[in-house]
């Protein structure tokens, strides 16, 4: 077992008349690593949504498009309302600062949800295997929008409440702190191999991880 000591740790709905192509078509980063949209991917409502009140209300403040996604996606009962509410409230402000930015950072996720399920057979808590999702989705995260931004997406992520203990035993505190030290050894890694393709870059993770005196950190096996 390795464990690294660390400080542990309404108006109606608005429905997006255009496709969200139509919003990105001058959007130059739409267009790195050949990133494609799935048109079925609930996240892109979201962004649809956001990009739809922006064009609408363009006097609108930060705080009052998010108070208008809060309120529509609290008589809403469909899927979309888990992801908006999901999110925290850190990560609806950047989401609705950079929606093309935000639809990136779902993507990256996916795979880092994938490439984890692949190396692992799991998406697992505390363990070796949340380590390198966070490791990846960082690294992807800096190939697709920067090291900056994904900085920022990746703290925000962890911008919740710590009190109290996660399900495997260890405090909210201790899987932050955790958190976010892989994040940052995931934004390295990425941005010293930028042009790693996605399968590169998961065996470039996990060799590290699977180093014995590994940079990532785990709480247990």
């Amino acid at each position: 077992m390795k464990k690294k000591e660390i400080v542990i740790g309404v108006s109606v709905l608005i429905s997006a008349s255009l496709p969200i192509s139509v919003y990105a078509a001058s959007n130059e980063s739409m267009s790195s690593r050949g990133f494609i949209i799935d048109e079925t991917n609930e996240f892109e409502d979201i962004v649809k949504q956001i990009l739809d009140v922006k064009s609408k209300h363009p006097e609108w403040s930060e705080q009052q498009i998010s108070d208008f996604m809060d309120q529509i996606h609290a008589i809403k009962k469909d899927g979309v309302i888990d992801i908006w509410n999901a999110l925290t409230s850190s990560e609806k402000k950047l989401v609705i600062r950079y929606p093309f930015d935000a639809l990136k950072v779902n993507k990256a996720k996916e795979i880092a949800t994938k490439q984890t399920e692949r190396k692992f057979g799991k998406n697992g808590l505390g363990d070796r295997s949340d380590a390198f999702r966070h490791g990846i989705w960082n690294a992807e995260m800096t190939v697709l929008i920067g090291s900056e931004k994904a900085e920022l997406f990746a703290t925000a992520h962890e911008d919740k409440d710590t009190t109290g203990n996660e399900s495997d035993g260890y405090t909210k505190d201790e899987h932050k702190k955790m958190d976010l030290h892989n994040n940052e050894i995931g934004r390295k890694l990425g941005a010293d191999n930028l042009s790693a393709p996605e399968e590169k870059m998961a065996e470039i993770i996990y060799d590290e991880i699977m180093r014995e005196d590994s940079l990532f950190v785990w709480l247990h096996e």
